[in-house]
Protein backbone atom coordinates (compact mmCIF):
# COMPACT_ATOMS: atom_id res chain seq x y z
CA UNK A 1 0.00 0.00 0.00
CA UNK A 2 1.36 3.41 -0.94
CA UNK A 3 2.10 5.37 2.29
CA UNK A 4 0.42 8.43 0.78
CA UNK A 5 -2.89 6.57 0.83
CA UNK A 6 -2.83 5.77 4.55
CA UNK A 7 -5.57 7.56 6.52
CA UNK A 8 -4.38 10.61 8.44
CA UNK A 9 -5.39 9.02 11.74
CA UNK A 10 -2.94 6.17 11.07
CA UNK A 11 -0.16 8.59 10.18
CA UNK A 12 -0.86 10.46 13.41
CA UNK A 13 -0.58 7.23 15.39
CA UNK A 14 2.65 6.31 13.62
CA UNK A 15 4.01 9.78 14.21
CA UNK A 16 3.30 9.59 17.91
CA UNK A 17 5.35 6.43 18.03
CA UNK A 18 8.29 7.86 16.10
CA UNK A 19 8.28 11.58 16.79
CA UNK A 20 7.47 13.64 19.84
CA UNK A 21 5.36 16.67 18.74
CA UNK A 22 7.18 19.97 19.01
CA UNK A 23 4.25 21.33 21.02
CA UNK A 24 3.12 18.37 23.10
CA UNK A 25 1.57 20.67 25.73
CA UNK A 26 -0.01 23.77 24.24
CA UNK A 27 -1.76 25.00 27.38
CA UNK A 28 1.09 27.34 28.43
CA UNK A 29 0.99 28.93 24.97
CA UNK A 30 -2.76 29.42 25.20
CA UNK A 31 -2.82 30.88 28.70
CA UNK A 32 -3.94 34.22 27.24
CA UNK A 33 -6.89 32.63 25.45
CA UNK A 34 -10.27 31.15 26.40
CA UNK A 35 -9.03 27.63 25.67
CA UNK A 36 -7.70 25.29 28.36
CA UNK A 37 -6.80 21.58 28.54
CA UNK A 38 -6.58 21.40 24.76
CA UNK A 39 -6.17 17.92 23.31
CA UNK A 40 -4.34 18.39 20.00
CA UNK A 41 -5.67 15.07 18.73
CA UNK A 42 -9.18 16.58 18.61
CA UNK A 43 -7.93 19.07 16.00
CA UNK A 44 -6.17 16.62 13.70
CA UNK A 45 -9.27 15.76 11.68
CA UNK A 46 -10.08 19.35 10.84
CA UNK A 47 -12.15 20.33 13.87
CA UNK A 48 -12.25 24.01 14.83
CA UNK A 49 -12.61 24.84 18.51
CA UNK A 50 -14.56 28.06 19.03
CA UNK A 51 -15.76 30.23 21.88
CA UNK A 52 -17.69 33.45 22.07
CA UNK A 53 -16.16 35.97 24.43
CA UNK A 54 -19.59 36.88 25.75
CA UNK A 55 -20.52 40.37 26.84
CA UNK A 56 -17.75 42.96 26.54
CA UNK A 57 -17.47 46.15 28.53
CA UNK A 58 -17.40 48.00 25.23
CA UNK A 59 -21.11 48.36 24.32
CA UNK A 60 -20.65 48.19 20.54
CA UNK A 61 -18.22 45.30 20.69
CA UNK A 62 -18.50 41.57 20.21
CA UNK A 63 -15.70 39.02 19.87
CA UNK A 64 -14.93 35.35 19.32
CA UNK A 65 -11.93 33.04 19.52
CA UNK A 66 -11.04 30.04 17.36
CA UNK A 67 -8.35 27.35 17.52
CA UNK A 68 -7.44 24.99 14.67
CA UNK A 69 -4.68 23.29 12.71
CA UNK A 70 -3.43 23.98 9.19
CA UNK A 71 -1.58 21.33 7.21
CA UNK A 72 1.45 23.53 6.44
CA UNK A 73 4.34 25.16 8.36
CA UNK A 74 3.83 28.64 9.91
CA UNK A 75 5.94 30.48 7.31
CA UNK A 76 3.74 29.14 4.52
CA UNK A 77 0.56 29.95 6.43
CA UNK A 78 1.72 33.50 7.03
CA UNK A 79 2.66 34.04 3.38
CA UNK A 80 -0.65 32.60 2.17
CA UNK A 81 -2.60 34.77 4.58
CA UNK A 82 -1.23 37.91 2.93
CA UNK A 83 -1.92 36.95 -0.66
CA UNK A 84 -5.23 35.15 -0.02
CA UNK A 85 -8.26 36.52 -1.83
CA UNK A 86 -11.44 35.58 0.09
CA UNK A 87 -13.47 36.93 -2.82
CA UNK A 88 -12.80 33.67 -4.71
CA UNK A 89 -15.16 31.87 -2.30
CA UNK A 90 -18.69 32.80 -3.33
CA UNK A 91 -20.27 31.55 -0.09
CA UNK A 92 -18.48 34.30 1.85
CA UNK A 93 -20.34 36.98 -0.16
CA UNK A 94 -17.27 39.14 -0.66
CA UNK A 95 -17.98 40.78 -3.98
CA UNK A 96 -14.55 42.37 -4.42
CA UNK A 97 -11.20 42.08 -2.65
CA UNK A 98 -8.12 43.75 -4.11
CA UNK A 99 -4.68 44.59 -2.79
CA UNK A 100 -3.41 48.10 -3.47
CA UNK A 101 -0.16 50.06 -2.97
CA UNK A 102 0.50 51.63 0.41
CA UNK A 103 0.68 54.99 -1.35
CA UNK A 104 -2.73 54.59 -2.95
CA UNK A 105 -4.28 57.08 -5.36
CA UNK A 106 -7.89 57.26 -6.58
CA UNK A 107 -6.77 55.26 -9.63
CA UNK A 108 -5.89 52.36 -7.30
CA UNK A 109 -9.59 51.60 -6.85
CA UNK A 110 -10.45 50.76 -10.44
CA UNK A 111 -12.25 47.63 -9.27
CA UNK A 112 -15.13 49.80 -8.07
CA UNK A 113 -16.10 50.23 -11.72
CA UNK A 114 -16.74 46.52 -12.20
CA UNK A 115 -18.77 45.37 -9.19
CA UNK A 116 -21.37 42.64 -9.77
CA UNK A 117 -25.02 43.51 -10.29
CA UNK A 118 -26.87 42.26 -7.21
CA UNK A 119 -29.14 43.74 -4.56
CA UNK A 120 -26.33 44.00 -2.00
CA UNK A 121 -24.15 46.13 -4.28
CA UNK A 122 -27.24 47.92 -5.56
CA UNK A 123 -27.88 49.14 -2.02
CA UNK A 124 -24.49 50.85 -1.98
CA UNK A 125 -25.08 52.47 -5.36
CA UNK A 126 -28.51 53.74 -4.32
CA UNK A 127 -27.45 55.09 -0.93
CA UNK A 128 -24.44 56.81 -2.46
CA UNK A 129 -26.54 58.48 -5.16
CA UNK A 130 -29.09 59.87 -2.69
CA UNK A 131 -26.79 60.51 0.28
CA UNK A 132 -27.90 63.48 2.38
CA UNK A 133 -24.83 65.34 3.67
CA UNK A 134 -26.82 66.61 6.66
CA UNK A 135 -27.93 63.12 7.69
CA UNK A 136 -25.88 60.52 5.79
CA UNK A 137 -27.21 56.97 5.65
CA UNK A 138 -23.68 55.64 5.09
CA UNK A 139 -20.80 55.90 7.55
CA UNK A 140 -18.66 58.88 6.61
CA UNK A 141 -17.42 62.14 8.09
CA UNK A 142 -19.26 65.38 7.41
CA UNK A 143 -16.71 66.54 4.84
CA UNK A 144 -16.79 63.13 3.11
CA UNK A 145 -20.61 63.27 2.97
CA UNK A 146 -20.47 66.67 1.28
CA UNK A 147 -17.92 65.41 -1.25
CA UNK A 148 -20.08 62.39 -2.10
CA UNK A 149 -23.18 64.56 -2.54
CA UNK A 150 -21.27 66.82 -4.93
CA UNK A 151 -20.16 63.89 -7.09
CA UNK A 152 -23.66 62.38 -7.08
CA UNK A 153 -25.18 65.72 -8.11
CA UNK A 154 -23.07 65.67 -11.29
CA UNK A 155 -25.01 62.58 -12.44
CA UNK A 156 -23.75 60.10 -15.00
CA UNK A 157 -23.40 56.33 -15.06
CA UNK A 158 -24.00 54.95 -11.56
CA UNK A 159 -20.91 52.73 -11.51
CA UNK A 160 -18.69 55.61 -12.57
CA UNK A 161 -20.38 57.90 -10.05
CA UNK A 162 -19.84 55.33 -7.29
CA UNK A 163 -16.14 54.93 -8.09
CA UNK A 164 -15.60 58.68 -8.38
CA UNK A 165 -17.33 59.29 -5.06
CA UNK A 166 -15.54 56.68 -2.98
CA UNK A 167 -12.01 56.35 -4.42
CA UNK A 168 -10.75 59.69 -3.02
CA UNK A 169 -12.32 58.91 0.36
CA UNK A 170 -10.60 55.53 0.56
CA UNK A 171 -7.34 57.15 -0.56
CA UNK A 172 -7.51 59.67 2.26
CA UNK A 173 -8.49 57.13 4.91
CA UNK A 174 -5.61 54.84 3.98
CA UNK A 175 -3.05 57.64 3.92
CA UNK A 176 -4.08 58.98 7.32
CA UNK A 177 -4.20 55.55 8.94
CA UNK A 178 -0.79 54.43 7.70
CA UNK A 179 0.78 57.74 8.71
CA UNK A 180 -0.60 57.67 12.26
CA UNK A 181 -3.12 60.44 11.57
CA UNK A 182 -6.37 58.47 11.84
CA UNK A 183 -7.19 59.81 15.28
CA UNK A 184 -9.35 62.53 13.77
CA UNK A 185 -11.23 60.22 11.36
CA UNK A 186 -14.84 59.82 12.38
CA UNK A 187 -18.25 58.60 11.33
CA UNK A 188 -20.91 61.30 11.45
CA UNK A 189 -24.08 59.65 12.83
CA UNK A 190 -27.44 60.88 14.12
CA UNK A 191 -26.36 60.00 17.66
CA UNK A 192 -23.01 61.80 17.41
CA UNK A 193 -19.56 61.27 15.97
CA UNK A 194 -17.75 57.95 16.35
CA UNK A 195 -13.96 57.71 16.23
CA UNK A 196 -12.91 54.73 14.15
CA UNK A 197 -9.49 54.53 15.81
CA UNK A 198 -11.20 54.91 19.18
CA UNK A 199 -13.37 51.88 18.47
CA UNK A 200 -10.33 49.87 17.39
CA UNK A 201 -8.55 50.63 20.65
CA UNK A 202 -11.67 49.92 22.71
CA UNK A 203 -12.07 46.52 21.07
CA UNK A 204 -8.44 45.59 21.73
CA UNK A 205 -8.61 46.67 25.37
CA UNK A 206 -11.88 44.78 25.89
CA UNK A 207 -9.85 41.53 25.94
CA UNK A 208 -6.95 42.29 28.34
CA UNK A 209 -5.27 38.90 28.14
CA UNK A 210 -5.20 38.77 24.34
CA UNK A 211 -4.15 42.41 24.23
CA UNK A 212 -1.24 41.61 26.55
CA UNK A 213 -0.19 38.76 24.25
CA UNK A 214 -0.08 41.06 21.21
CA UNK A 215 0.75 44.39 22.83
CA UNK A 216 4.40 44.64 21.81
CA UNK A 217 3.47 43.89 18.20
CA UNK A 218 0.42 46.19 18.21
CA UNK A 219 2.49 49.07 19.55
CA UNK A 220 4.44 49.08 16.28
CA UNK A 221 1.32 49.41 14.11
CA UNK A 222 -1.05 52.33 13.43
CA UNK A 223 -3.67 50.97 15.83
CA UNK A 224 -1.49 52.19 18.71
CA UNK A 225 0.89 54.64 17.08
CA UNK A 226 0.25 58.31 16.39
CA UNK A 227 1.86 61.12 14.43
CA UNK A 228 4.04 61.78 17.48
CA UNK A 229 5.06 58.10 17.77
CA UNK A 230 6.34 56.88 14.39
CA UNK A 231 5.00 53.58 13.06
CA UNK A 232 7.66 50.88 13.01
CA UNK A 233 5.80 48.07 11.24
CA UNK A 234 5.14 48.30 7.53
CA UNK A 235 1.92 46.66 6.30
CA UNK A 236 2.32 43.31 4.60
CA UNK A 237 -0.80 44.14 2.60
CA UNK A 238 -3.26 47.00 2.10
CA UNK A 239 -6.60 46.21 0.51
CA UNK A 240 -10.15 47.30 -0.10
CA UNK A 241 -13.22 45.14 -0.45
CA UNK A 242 -16.97 45.15 -0.95
CA UNK A 243 -18.94 42.55 0.97
CA UNK A 244 -22.40 41.72 2.28
CA UNK A 245 -23.69 42.49 5.77
CA UNK A 246 -27.09 40.87 6.30
CA UNK A 247 -28.23 41.60 2.76
CA UNK A 248 -26.73 45.08 2.49
CA UNK A 249 -23.47 45.98 0.81
CA UNK A 250 -20.48 47.48 2.63
CA UNK A 251 -17.29 49.06 1.32
CA UNK A 252 -14.19 48.78 3.47
CA UNK A 253 -10.47 49.25 3.46
CA UNK A 254 -7.96 47.51 5.68
CA UNK A 255 -4.36 46.51 6.27
CA UNK A 256 -2.48 43.40 7.35
CA UNK A 257 0.59 43.53 9.60
CA UNK A 258 2.79 40.57 10.54
CA UNK A 259 5.71 39.72 12.77
CA UNK A 260 8.60 37.98 11.04
CA UNK A 261 10.52 36.31 13.88
CA UNK A 262 10.37 32.52 14.06
CA UNK A 263 9.27 30.17 15.47
CA UNK A 264 5.92 31.81 16.30
CA UNK A 265 4.28 34.51 14.22
CA UNK A 266 1.53 37.05 14.83
CA UNK A 267 -0.83 38.76 12.38
CA UNK A 268 -3.12 41.76 12.64
CA UNK A 269 -5.80 42.33 10.00
CA UNK A 270 -7.75 45.52 10.70
CA UNK A 271 -10.49 47.12 8.63
CA UNK A 272 -10.21 50.71 9.77
CA UNK A 273 -12.95 52.09 7.53
CA UNK A 274 -16.30 50.45 6.72
CA UNK A 275 -19.11 52.52 5.26
CA UNK A 276 -22.08 50.36 6.30
CA UNK A 277 -23.18 47.68 8.76
CA UNK A 278 -20.13 47.61 11.04
CA UNK A 279 -17.73 50.29 12.25
CA UNK A 280 -14.53 48.25 12.31
CA UNK A 281 -13.28 44.66 12.35
CA UNK A 282 -10.08 43.23 13.81
CA UNK A 283 -8.55 39.80 13.33
CA UNK A 284 -5.60 38.71 15.48
CA UNK A 285 -3.77 35.46 14.68
CA UNK A 286 -0.91 33.61 16.34
CA UNK A 287 0.82 30.67 14.65
CA UNK A 288 2.83 27.96 16.42
CA UNK A 289 4.81 25.15 14.74
CA UNK A 290 3.67 21.67 15.65
CA UNK A 291 4.85 18.29 14.37
CA UNK A 292 2.24 15.60 13.72
CA UNK A 293 3.23 12.30 12.15
CA UNK A 294 6.64 13.71 11.34
CA UNK A 295 5.09 16.57 9.35
CA UNK A 296 5.33 20.26 10.16
CA UNK A 297 1.92 21.85 10.71
CA UNK A 298 0.60 25.05 12.28
CA UNK A 299 -1.54 25.56 15.34
CA UNK A 300 -3.57 28.74 14.87
CA UNK A 301 -5.28 30.85 17.50
CA UNK A 302 -7.58 33.44 15.98
CA UNK A 303 -9.39 36.28 17.74
CA UNK A 304 -12.09 38.28 15.94
CA UNK A 305 -13.39 41.62 17.21
CA UNK A 306 -16.22 43.66 15.69
CA UNK A 307 -17.71 47.02 16.53
CA UNK A 308 -21.20 47.43 15.06
CA UNK A 309 -24.03 49.92 15.59
CA UNK A 310 -26.61 47.16 16.12
CA UNK A 311 -24.65 45.44 18.91
CA UNK A 312 -25.04 48.43 21.21
CA UNK A 313 -28.80 47.81 21.31
CA UNK A 314 -28.55 44.10 22.15
CA UNK A 315 -28.62 42.82 25.71
CA UNK A 316 -28.28 39.49 27.47
CA UNK A 317 -29.31 36.49 25.38
CA UNK A 318 -29.75 38.60 22.22
CA UNK A 319 -26.14 39.68 22.34
CA UNK A 320 -24.99 36.15 23.08
CA UNK A 321 -27.03 34.89 20.12
CA UNK A 322 -25.29 37.48 17.94
CA UNK A 323 -22.01 35.98 19.10
CA UNK A 324 -23.14 32.53 17.93
CA UNK A 325 -23.89 33.92 14.46
CA UNK A 326 -20.45 35.51 14.40
CA UNK A 327 -18.89 32.14 15.29
CA UNK A 328 -20.59 30.56 12.27
CA UNK A 329 -19.35 33.35 9.98
CA UNK A 330 -15.78 33.02 11.27
CA UNK A 331 -15.91 29.23 10.85
CA UNK A 332 -16.91 29.70 7.19
CA UNK A 333 -13.90 31.98 6.63
CA UNK A 334 -11.54 29.54 8.38
CA UNK A 335 -12.80 26.64 6.25
CA UNK A 336 -12.33 28.70 3.09
CA UNK A 337 -8.79 29.68 4.09
CA UNK A 338 -7.79 26.13 4.98
CA UNK A 339 -8.95 24.94 1.58
CA UNK A 340 -5.95 26.84 0.14
CA UNK A 341 -3.67 24.16 1.61
CA UNK A 342 -5.38 21.09 0.13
Amino acid sequence: MNPLTYPRSFLLFLGLLLVVPLRADVDPDLAFSSFADVDISTLTEGKVLQKSSGLLNFPRGISTQSLYLIDAPPQQVQATRVRWNPGTHSDLKIWLHQSIPTKATPASFSGLNSLPDNSSVGYLFSETAKLNPSNPSLQVSQSEAQAIAAVAAAGGDRKTMFANAWSPILTGRISRFLNGQAGADQYFTSSGSISTLGDIKSLLHSDPRAYGQFQRFLNQTPVKSSSSAPIKANPADVYYEVFDVQGYGALATGAIFQTTTAPTFQTLDVEFFVNSGVYTTIELDQYWPITIGGKSETLVWRGDYVSAPSVAYLHGTERLASGMVMLQDVKAVIDAFRSEFK
